[in-house]
């Protein structure tokens, strides 16, 4: 929409303030947007109503909360028809009297006041303070506070502008409250009918706009929206529209649609629903607990993908198709398995075949086949899962159905290709965890040490104790947040991602209020990096919409959107969407709204992180120059310094900042004279690096880190038996150490001691299957295979090495390089198979 299009503004009476009645700002939008056909973010800050843009960010997301408002892109907003009908009572509310509905008999006779606030809100537009202390409740006000405070904690109900609104949660709450009480089934189905009324009416509405005619999709599209409520996606499309759209996709491809199919990528198109958004919500829908609806999938070799649900007409059609089969091959094979020259036994594959020939043309197309003999097996263990767990062994027919179903799950284990109903691909990046310095749980010096401390105990495998450290002191202390969020850490310190979610989660139990910013920041801020590590790019980024809605003057909100697209850029994945500009805008703007100076620093660091990865070193020098200035004793931005001019192949540069920076942090001494001496080794001075190492490993006999830099510098030197012999120390000294195997390995490929150094490297990914070293370990035995002549395993190896560089942090150009080594290997053992 056009900046220079004319608005349609309210009266004054409407935006101007009168006497002592305030100003209703909902009712202000709201007009803005019924008599506009689009209206822009400025416009409402525009004179003459002026809204302030806080307050306008408060109320335009309550107003999509509520389904009222849709955002339709960046900064545009335009009015639903639910908010169509909230505008004309508002506009009533001017002028007239409101006429309000009251709860039965049958709930005011029990006296359960938040049930009788529950009832009011759910069957009013909206209620007022009054209209629970007039006649007929006559609640005491004392009873009234406490219970519409309790509500509103528990996000049952909400208040807005003196007014209190049920929520979607409540209205969850409402049903089950209904249940509680001996209600007559003709207002239980009056309830549930005006549900279905209104959702009826608006699927009409959709329809329509959209030129739906199919009777089955239309069918199956009405039963997925009376199964499934938008509250439970609320979070991840932008209206009830985009989520109507992911139910038609999932709709439209059905098997009794075959051989239509409509793709993602023409579906987004033609509907005009972000691509992303489309794929995360099916996922969200179809593979994971967000409602309990079950669905199956069925795959093609055209890569077509059709959705069907447990329970519908075509599902329990072939649950009981196939019941009777497997029945069948137990019951038979049982008869005769203890005779010498009876009827064979029945096998597998004559099993399926049946069940494909009864279902084939009568059930599924049958083009289908092929496809449904790949799913058979996993749906046959479903069924046995479920009726084993599902039914009891009561009488006589359901303790045959148990005998006959007994064991069917591991039958199919090894039968033909194993097909998963959902196949999931999850990979862990390494995210650096200095992010969680900007935490204010970080300036607490007790906190930090603890954390600290269980990063060293897990460091030596010792996890079970540090996670006991902390739970002590939880139990000790279980209303201080603080350390909830430090157990959270350590779960994520030890890459336990999944389990560190689901303990946010279950200890605040529904996400943080809004309004407890100590809270919601940082539960939000520690979920996105989780999220970032599982490459949960979606769902971080919805968290980071949230952090952005409800504090948009945060510098967090700021800077953990900067991180997931900054991260994307790392990491390449979707990098070409990410504009790179836009990460430094945010990290600026989050510079610009921090005061804390060493935050301040900690956001340059970052810039500087992302414009090095980008081969922008002066602009990445410029950031970490800046990042001194605010924190000029901070070794992880000297640190950084070193990096820069150590990518930018500033040899000298680097080895004076080594110098000074053994002066100004002399604790950090053996960290720098290591990196000291390998700068060296990038001067080909071999002798002088492995000199300081020497020096370091006599002054500290007990780090291994020192011994794992001796091993390379015998290597570098050609000093084959003294590497070997400082290798074997090494994982005599920490056998559980997978680097260190890593690093071995590597020295007894280069000597071409291949058969030894495949043994080891094998240890080494066994003890540590996600280390950072991960990419190298794969190299190197490809490498050995190679020499070994194995070349299916050298293939094999350099896939997996490839996979490796994409979850761990080798950086853009590291990443380059595994591409071309593998071209090179590949080149190698195409040359040597046509000679053989």
């Amino acid at each position: 929409m056009s900046r220079t299009q004319e608005i349609n503004y309210p009266p004054e009476e409407i935006f101007r303030q009168t006497g002592v009645e305030r100003v209703n700002i909902e009712h202000v939008i709201l007009w803005m947007l019924q008599n506009n056909e689009k209206v822009e973010w400025s416009n409402f800050k525009d004179e003459p109503v002026n809204i302030p843009q806080s307050t306008l960010s408060y109320y335009l997301k309550s107003l999509m909360l509520d389904e009222h408002v849709e955002k339709v892109e960046r900064g545009v907003y335009k009015i639903t028809s639910k908010g169509e009908e909230r505008y004309n009572i508002l506009s009533k509310a001017k002028v007239g009297e409101r006429k309000l509905n009251y709860p039965p008999k049958a709930i005011v006779n029990e006296r359960n006041y938040d049930h009788w606030i529950l009832w009011m809100v759910y069957n009013n537009t909206f209620c007022k303070w009054s209209d629970f202390i007039d006649e007929p409740l006559k609640i005491n006000q004392s009873s009234l506070s406490k219970n519409l405070n309790e509500l509103q904690k528990r996000e049952l109900v909400r208040k807005d502008n003196k007014e209190y609104k049920i929520t979607q949660k409540g209205k969850s709450e409402y049903s089950r409250m209904l249940k509680k009480y001996d209600l007559d089934r003709q207002s239980i189905l009056n309830e549930e009918s005006k549900r279905i009324e209104e959702i009826t009416k608006n699927t009409i509405r959709f329809f329509e706009k959209y030129n739906i005619e199919d009777g089955d999709i239309k069918f199956r599209f009405l039963n997925n929206v009376l199964k499934m409520p938008y509250a439970n996606l609320r979070g991840s499309l932008d209206s009830e529209e985009d989520f109507k759209k992911v139910l038609l996709f999932l709709s439209m491809n059905h098997p009794n649609q075959y051989p239509f199919y409509i793709s993602p990528e023409d579906f987004s198109k033609e509907y005009k629903l972000n691509l992303l958004d489309l794929k995360f919500n099916i996922r969200q829908i179809v593979e994971k607990p967000t409602y309990s609806t079950k669905f199956f999938i069925l795959g093609t070799d055209e890569k077509k993908i059709y959705y069907f649900q447990a329970n519908e007409k075509i599902e329990k059609v072939l649950s009981a198709i196939t019941e009777e089969h497997i029945t069948k091959f137990t019951y038979l094979n049982k008869l005769y398995e203890n005779t010498r020259d009876g009827t064979p036994t029945m096998s597998l594959n004559y099993t399926v075949n049946s069940i494909l020939d009864e279902i084939c043309d009568s059930l599924f197309n049958s083009a289908l086949k092929k496809s449904l003999k790949n799913f058979l097996p996993e749906y046959i263990k479903y069924l046995a899962y479920r009726i084993e767990t599902e039914r009891k062994l009561v009488d006589t027919l359901d303790k045959l159905e148990g005998v006959a179903w007994r064991g069917i799950p591991e039958v199919f284990q090894s039968y033909g290709k194993r097909y998963d109903l959902v196949e999931q691909a999850q990979f862990k990046y390494y995210i650096n965890f200095t992010v969680f310095k900007v935490l204010d749980l970080f300036s607490n010096p007790k906190l930090e040490k603890m954390l600290n401390d269980a990063k060293r105990m897990m460091k030596k495998r010792d996890f079970d104790t540090a996670l006991k450290k902390i739970d002590n002191k939880v139990k000790a202390e279980p209303n201080n947040t603080n350390l909830l969020f430090l157990k959270s850490l350590v779960l994520s310190v030890s890459n336990r991602h999944q389990e560190a979610i689901r303990f946010l989660k279950k200890e605040f139990k529904e996400h943080p209020h809004k309004k407890d910013e100590e809270i919601f920041i940082p539960y939000n801020y520690i979920l996105v990096y989780d999220y970032l590590t599982l490459a949960e790019f979606d769902k971080a980024l919805e968290v980071s919409d949230k952090m952005s809605d409800f504090y948009p003057d945060h510098p967090l909100s700021y800077i953990t959107r900067a991180l997931i697209q900054g991260y994307k850029i790392i990491y390449n994945v979707d990098a070409e969407k990410v504009k790179i500009d836009h990460v430094l805008t945010d990290i600026d703007d989050a510079i610009s709204l921090e005061e804390n100076a060493k935050k301040k620093a900690k956001y340059l660091y970052f810039k500087s992180l992302i414009l090095k990865q980008l081969k922008k070193f002066d602009e990445a020098l410029e950031a970490i120059e800046d990042a001194l200035v605010w924190d000029p004793e901070n070794f992880g931005v000297h640190f950084m310094k070193y990096n820069i001019f150590y990518d930018d192949g500033k040899i000298d540069e680097a080895l004076e900042l080594v110098d000074e920076g053994i002066r100004l942090f002399p604790e950090k001494e053996t960290k720098l004279m290591t990196h000291k001496a390998y700068l060296y080794k990038k001067k080909k001075n071999y002798d002088k690096g492995l000199e300081i190492v020497d020096e370091l490993w006599e002054k500290n006999p007990k780090d291994l880190d020192v011994l794992n830099n001796k091993l390379y510098y015998h290597l570098y030197k050609g000093e084959k038996e003294e590497a070997i012999k400082v290798g074997n120390l090494l994982i005599e000294l920490d056998p559980n150490d997978g680097n260190f195997h890593d690093s071995f390995g590597e020295v007894l490929t280069e000597f071409g001691e291949y058969e030894e150094a495949v043994k080891i490297i094998q240890k080494a990914l066994e003890l540590d299957p996600l280390g950072w070293f991960t990419y190298n370990s794969h190299y190197q035995l490809a490498r050995c295979y190679k020499e070994l002549g194995n070349y299916e395993l050298v293939r094999e190896r350099l896939d997996s090495g490839i996979r490796a560089t994409q979850t761990c942090f080798c950086g853009i150009e590291m990443r380059k390089e595994w591409k071309e080594k593998k071209q090179k290997i590949l080149a190698e053992i195409e040359e040597l198979e046509a000679k053989s």
